[in-house]
């Protein structure tokens, strides 16, 4: 009878609980988001530093997932992608997130667990689905589907002697800035459960 008696009270103590926690959850994940959306506004502003900002915005939302889980961190890109493409159509940082560094981390995990060979081919050919999908978004919606696709790739280069080199220099700069990327997250990876992971479950509310 005592046991029948104390556990409603329970109940809603712990609803509460429940209730505070995924409040500062989201709350959390608001604020992070922000400030993701804050640094793909900086790749907007100055164009050099797109991939940079995309990949700073996705890193600014790990901490989400290394705390929460992948069920808050997919809300969180989806959020951060959604604002930084309406707000910011033109830019590619935005595209970038949305389209390749903000849901990498989510999957990065399961990539790894294939043989290291088989791994990185896996991971090249999604960069390479990427940016085939952002050449035809380019040739389809920018120039109406006019030429060819080799046309199209090297139309955001100028017409001179050194469009070409300088497409596949900018390719080459890509495929070099998501090696780096990856071996990022890895080395973030180690700081965290090695040093960062009290301090940041206390400020993140685990």
């Amino acid at each position: 009878m005592e046991n029948r008696n104390q556990e409603p009270n329970r109940t809603p103590r712990n609803t509460r609980r429940e209730s505070r926690r995924a409040t500062r959850r989201l709350v959390t994940c608001a604020l992070l988001c922000s400030l993701a959306t804050v640094a793909l506004g900086m790749g907007a502003l100055i164009e050099i530093l797109d991939l940079t900002a995309a990949a700073v915005s996705a890193l600014i939302l790990f901490p989400v997932l290394l705390c929460y889980g992948g069920k808050y961190a997919l809300l969180s890109y989806a959020v951060t992608g959604i604002l930084g493409v309406v707000l910011m159509p033109q830019s590619m940082a935005a595209w970038m997130f949305l389209g390749l560094t903000g849901y990498y981390p989510l999957i990065k995990n399961k990539l790894d667990r294939l043989p290291r060979i088989l791994a990185w081919i896996s991971k090249l050919a999604l960069l390479t689905v990427v940016m085939m999908g952002y050449l035809a978004l380019f040739h389809f919606v920018v120039l109406g589907g006019e030429g060819s696709f080799v046309d199209s790739f090297l139309a955001g280069f100028g017409e001179a002697e050194g469009g070409a080199v300088m497409a596949w220099a900018v390719v080459g700069l890509s495929v070099f800035s998501y090696v780096l990327f990856d071996l990022l997250i890895d080395r973030l990876l180690i700081l965290y459960y090695l040093r960062w992971q009290k301090r940041l479950e206390k400020w993140m509310g685990k």
